[in-house]
């Protein structure tokens, strides 16, 4: 895999501005942390847009370039490149297009088959996540990975992988995984912070979610909810759900997986996975989302139990 417009940054030592996803998870946020330590090496000055709030089990992330709209606005300055990772289309972009805008060229950097190949450069590849793409288009130029730039990439795959065991695993990418080790990175302290170190009040949370579950057509569909009430109640934000909607998977004979997202009361954003045949990403497209065919996602404006039957209802079609 290679980048015509990366082999420009490098040899010019172009300036660039990162961007993440909105909602940003652990791809997202290791290919960004990854890649900013990539271009600190080639001497490359870089910023990464980060509005969101880093999830308290990727703190290990934070990066001190990290700036959100405002700031990056009101420094006044202007890029060569806009880098934008992991995101399929530009609604999904986790900055305003003001800011987008302050890159000379987009260069788009993803994996999901719904890409929408809305950048100047597109590379776009069905891998089981960023991080594996950009091993592949940092290897032309180092010999060695040091430890941060492996540290970010090990992040984005075994999050999106879900530690392996989802079917997006190829042997290319343990192979990868594989040389990343080789840097000495402390993996078992990066799993650890990742999936073994929740708040109790994210722990109650999910407890609470996953005690509203319901289930349709002999547990093939299993839905659930998050609502703005449910956080307060237990003093959280919406990123303390990560992971709900993969445990609705996990229960006994469910082939998709439903987690409604309650951002507003007519605001719901709904996560599908799925576990064998339903492609969830012809689900999302309906509704101008996008994702995976067992990793999907998309936005209705509509209230939750409607949202919920509209969702029910195209399952139900593909069972």
């Amino acid at each position: 895999m290679t980048s015509k417009l990366l082999e420009k940054i490098i040899k010019e030592n172009l300036t660039c501005l990162i961007i993440p996803h909105q909602s940003p998870d652990g791809d997202c946020l290791g290919s960004s942390y990854a890649l900013s330590h990539f271009l600190d090496l080639k001497g490359c000055k870089n910023t990464i847009a980060m509005n969101g709030q880093i999830p308290t089990n990727f703190s290990f992330l934070q990066k001190d370039n990290m700036r959100n709209d405002f700031q990056i606005l009101e420094s006044d300055v202007h890029y060569d490149v806009t880098i934008v990772l992991d995101t399929s289309s530009t609604d999904r972009i986790g900055a305003s297009m003001e800011v987008v805008g302050l890159g000379h060229e987009i260069l788009v950097i993803d994996h999901h088959k719904t890409n929408t190949y809305y950048g100047d450069e597109n590379v776009v590849a069905s891998v089981s996540s960023v991080g594996e793409l950009l091993y592949s288009l940092f290897l032309p130029y180092l010999e060695t990975f040091n430890q941060e730039i492996a540290k970010g990439l090990y992040t984005s795959i075994v999050t999106d992988t879900g530690d392996f065991r989802y079917s997006n695993t190829s042997a290319q990418t343990l192979k990868i995984v594989s040389y990343l080790f080789e840097t000495g990175i402390d993996f078992y302290d990066i799993n650890r912070k990742i999936f073994s170190n929740q708040p109790l009040n994210q722990v109650l949370l999910k407890s609470k979610v996953l005690s509203n579950i319901q289930s349709y057509d002999n547990q093939k569909i299993i839905v659930t909810y998050v609502t703005q009430d449910l956080l307060d109640e237990h003093n959280c934000q919406m990123f303390h759900a990560d992971g709900i909607v993969e445990m609705g998977r996990d229960i006994e004979n469910c082939e998709v997986s439903v987690l409604l997202k309650e951002y507003e009361s007519n605001l719901i954003k709904v996560s599908m996975r799925s576990n064998a045949y339903v492609d969830v990403s012809e689900i999302s497209l309906l509704f101008d989302g996008g994702g995976h065919s067992r990793a999907a996602g998309c936005t209705l404006n509509t209230d939750l139990k409607e949202a919920e039957k509209i969702i029910v209802d195209q399952i139900r079609t593909r069972l």
